[in-house]
């Protein structure tokens, strides 16, 4: 399931805003789905990998708030991929931060999605534990 979609990117992005930064013609007058695309999907894999081992991917409903950060980390994307032009704004540079820090908040447990079942995923595979010699036991302890 997609974190965001394109409705949102144009709720968050100006069209003419939008135009410019997804193209690479100055004269385009159309957004370039394909860089949206791929700026889509890298904020995507951003907020999985923040997840992963915490939540159960992909996500079968998209809680408002990682559909707030995805959206956030697309535009920012979209805004770093001109390194020729002026700086970043200060508005994408802030939220790009603030989401970071919310998924890191995520993953570490400080910060909950919302998710009913967001219990910790099992790990793949078998755990294994080696002990030391054991060098007391308990009658030797109590003389």
């Amino acid at each position: 399931m997609r974190y965001c979609t394109l409705a949102d990117i144009q709720q968050a992005v100006p069209l003419a805003t939008l135009i410019a930064l997804s193209n690479d013609d100055p004269r385009a007058t159309a957004i370039d789905l394909v860089v949206i695309e791929r700026a889509v999907r890298s904020s995507e894999e951003m907020v999985d990998a923040n997840l992963r081992g915490r939540y159960l991917l992909p996500l079968a409903t998209v809680p408002t708030v990682i559909n707030d950060i995805t959206v956030v980390l697309t535009r920012h994307w979209l805004y770093a991929r001109r390194p020729e032009g002026p700086e970043l704004p200060k508005a994408v540079t802030t939220t790009f931060t603030d989401a970071m820090q919310s998924l890191a908040n995520i993953r570490d447990g400080k910060l909950t999605i919302g998710i009913p079942t967001g219990e910790k995923a099992p790990e793949p595979g078998k755990y294994k534990v080696r002990a030391g010699v054991k060098w007391f036991n308990r009658k030797d302890s109590l003389e």
